[in-house]
């Protein structure tokens, strides 16, 4: 049977005590944390696992309010159907006020979801995906239709939130 050898889940890499009291508070910075040598890509003030992938250390977010697809995986989720009509903010003005404040909290459900990423059960397990890797599965088209849930490109954008948060 295969067994992944590309990362691994730290266990204690924070002694717990450290852990739970920054987490309460929300006290852990995005970025490069010199004390711990860890990378944080969580935005919302909390750590959850913390990943090392080729002696990077990428602390992800606590898991919270985790989505359940029916499927136990990842699925793209179809937009409001009067929503794609709208191509463009000069679009969005032209609509009337009534409209626009309908739509606001799904808007900026998707621009938190953007922002600080988005956990999801994929078979039966707790799955974070940063903002960037939420926008390409739930927003973009390839030549094949949507795009699907890869581990692997979960990993890769990862590393690619922990060279963000470095800048």
């Amino acid at each position: 049977m295969y067994e992944q050898t590309l990362y691994k889940i730290l266990k204690d890499h924070i002694k717990p005590k450290v852990l739970k009291r920054m987490n309460r508070y929300k006290k852990w910075e995005y970025g490069y944390n010199k004390e711990h040598d860890i990378v944080i890509i969580s935005k919302d003030g909390t750590i959850g696992d913390i990943y090392e992938i080729q002696n990077l250390k990428i602390a992800l977010p606590k898991a919270n309010n985790i989505h359940k697809f029916e499927t136990d995986k990842w699925k793209y989720t179809e937009y409001p159907k009067v929503l794609k009509k709208i191509k463009s903010v000069f679009d969005w003005e032209d609509y009337p006020l009534d409209f626009k404040e309908k739509w606001y909290d799904y808007i900026d459900n998707e621009f938190v979801r953007r922002e600080e990423g988005f956990w999801f059960y994929n078979k039966g397990l707790g799955t974070y995906i940063t903002g960037t890797h939420y926008m390409y599965l739930q927003w973009s088209k390839i030549d094949v239709g949507q795009p699907d849930f890869r581990g692997i490109k979960q990993i890769i954008l990862h590393i690619l939130g922990s060279l963000q948060s470095r800048s």
